[in-house]
C-alpha cells in the first residue's frame, strides 16, 4: 500500500474487533506522530497509550460517537481496545492551542495504523477534564483528542455526495457511507 492508497482507503470506523494491539504498533503510530509538522517545530504534543481493561472501561463513557447516526456507538463487544490520548504540554504551549500539529500529528497516526491493517476513529466530543483526572496526568498536561483503535469490525466506504449532503449513514449491510465532494467541486479554477 502506498501513502495515495491508504489515503483514499483509510474511513473512520467505529466497531472494533475484541484482539489485542501489540503495544510496540501503538509506540510506532507515536513515533510516527513525533515526526508529524509541528509549528515553529515547537513539538508541545505529547502522546499516552491507553490499552489497559479496567482504563478502557472508564474511558469509553466519556466519549461521544457518530452524531450523525441514530444507533452509531460501538456496543460491548465492539468498543476499542486501545486509545491513543493526544495531549498539549502547556510548559512547552502556554495556551494549549495546537489544533495544526493534533491535525498533522493524528493524520499521521491514522495513515500508518491504515497501513497497518488498523480501524480508527479520531474523537473530539469527549470529557478532557474528566478523562485526564482518569489518566492521573501532571497539571501541565491537557487532553485535546483521543484516537480510537482497533481491528475493523465494520466497513466504511466514501461515496459520491448528492445535493451538498454530508452525513454519513449506514448501510443495511451495515457499511457506513461517507458522502465526499468531488475533486470538480473542490478545485478552485484561477
Amino acid at each position: 500500500m502506498n501513502v495515495y492508497e491508504a489515503i483514499m482507503q483509510r474511513r473512520t470506523i467505529r466497531k472494533f474487533k475484541q484482539e489485542p494491539i501489540d503495544r510496540d504498533i501503538l509506540i510506532k503510530l507515536i513515533d510516527c506522530a513525533r515526526v508529524a509538522a509541528y509549528g515553529a517545530n515547537m513539538q508541545p504534543l505529547k502522546f499516552a497509550v491507553i490499552d489497559d481493561a479496567a482504563m478502557l472501561k472508564d474511558i469509553y463513557p466519556l466519549t461521544k460517537w457518530a452524531g450523525a447516526l441514530a444507533d452509531g456507538a460501538p456496543r460491548e463487544g465492539e468498543r476499542p481496545v486501545a486509545y491513543i490520548a493526544v495531549l498539549c504540554d502547556k510548559n512547552i504551549r502556554p495556551n494549549g492551542a495546537a489544533e495544526v500539529e493534533v491535525g498533522a500529528a493524528v493524520t499521521t497516526m491514522m495513515l500508518e495504523a491504515e497501513e497497518m491493517g488498523l480501524a480508527t476513529c479520531w474523537l473530539g466530543a469527549i470529557q478532557r477534564d474528566k478523562i485526564k483526572q482518569v489518566l492521573k496526568l501532571a497539571p501541565k498536561l491537557d487532553v485535546l483528542y483521543l484516537l480510537a483503535l482497533g481491528y475493523p469490525m465494520q466497513k466504511s466506504r466514501m461515496v459520491e455526495m448528492t445535493g451538498g449532503d454530508v452525513k454519513y449513514y449506514e448501510s443495511e449491510d451495515g457499511t457506513i457511507n461517507v458522502p465526499k465532494r468531488s475533486l470538480d467541486e473542490v478545485i478552485v479554477t484561477l
